[in-house]
């Protein structure tokens, strides 16, 4: 790594959805109040919520947070590119995309911003994330790149220690600093995928046009982890849909046609195999249909709109 100047305090746009979670939200509002960087705005879309946070939002946070009301409910994915967007619009240099359901140490993102500021060829970089109960369990500490999908590293580990190592990863998840630059010049989130590898599918599509993706451990964030799909009764099947589907589509994109060939050869025999005994093991022979489903609709770029989560 060779160190760039660094800049002080470059603006920073921090984006992330709502969805019938107010709760969530203005505690990470609060939150991210306290961090001891200041140049920041924040921008929360909200994918068809109903419980009534456009009455309190202004309110409460209209100083320093604006609040885009979708229409209806748009994914993680494309939701959160409403709010990437206008990022780019108010010509923020770093865009941060985060779940609601987070609170962050208060250095946090100041640790973040002087490190990607150091390092041009970096696009994005990502905290430690732990979980939020109990809160020295890890839930990611940057990913791991397999031929079956990114996988966290030391998930559900107890901290020793063993993450505490900055350096460079195939990916970083669910709290990602991304150069605003590289947005521009590379694209925003895919779009399509709904919900599952929209961040880490991102970090594959810039890792392959050349760019570094560094996991800083110094940062910190706390997550309480899938609240929004846990409010839905078929989570389970919207994991395996989206799961796969996805993971099949960022090969598709980003990877040659060998090597995709190869991971839908994987996906429709071993892999399938494997899952469905698990499946029929859990007494749910029915998520089989739904995984070939899902790689069939990869192929045809489909989703059926009885899977899309978070459905009313």
């Amino acid at each position: 790594m060779k160190p760039s100047i660094k800049n002080k305090e470059p603006k920073v746009s921090i984006v992330f959805l709502n969805w019938n979670a107010k709760k969530h939200t203005f505690t990470l509002i609060e939150s991210l109040k306290k961090m001891d960087y200041k140049n920041f705005d924040i921008i929360v879309s909200d994918n068809g919520s109903t419980d009534g946070i456009e009455k309190e939002f202004g309110k409460k946070y209209g100083k320093i947070a604006t609040l885009i009301e979708n229409k209806r409910n748009l994914g993680e994915d494309e939701g959160l590119n409403v709010g990437i967007r206008e990022a780019l619009k108010r010509g923020s240099d770093y865009v941060l995309i985060m779940d609601n359901d987070m609170y962050v140490d208060k250095k946090f993102l100041s640790i973040l911003v002087d490190e990607i500021e150091k390092y041009p060829e970096v696009a994005v970089v990502g905290p430690k994330i732990y979980y939020a109960d109990p809160d020295n369990i890890i839930w990611s500490a940057g990913c791991d790149y397999h031929f079956r999908g990114f996988r966290s590293r030391y998930q559900k580990e107890i901290d020793l220690g063993q993450a505490d190592r900055q350096e460079y990863l195939p990916a970083v998840d669910c709290v990602m600093l991304m150069r605003a630059d590289v947005l521009r010049k590379e694209g925003v989130l895919n779009g399509e995928f709904f919900t599952m590898h929209e961040m880490t599918g991102w970090c594959l599509r810039v890792s392959k046009r050349g760019y570094k993706i560094l996991y800083v451990p110094r940062a910190k964030v706390w997550h309480k982890v899938s609240t929004s799909l846990n409010m839905t009764p078929n989570k389970k099947e919207i994991i395996t849909y989206y799961d796969v589907r996805n993971w099949l589509l960022c090969n598709k994109y980003n990877e040659n046609v060998f090597y995709f060939m190869w991971i839908l050869f994987l996906q429709s025999t071993v892999f399938f195999v494997i899952r469905s005994t698990r499946f029929i093991k859990e007494r749910q022979p029915g998520l089989m249909k739904t995984y070939l489903t899902a790689i069939g609709h990869a192929l045809i770029k489909k989703t059926p709109l009885k899977l899309y989560p978070y459905k009313k």
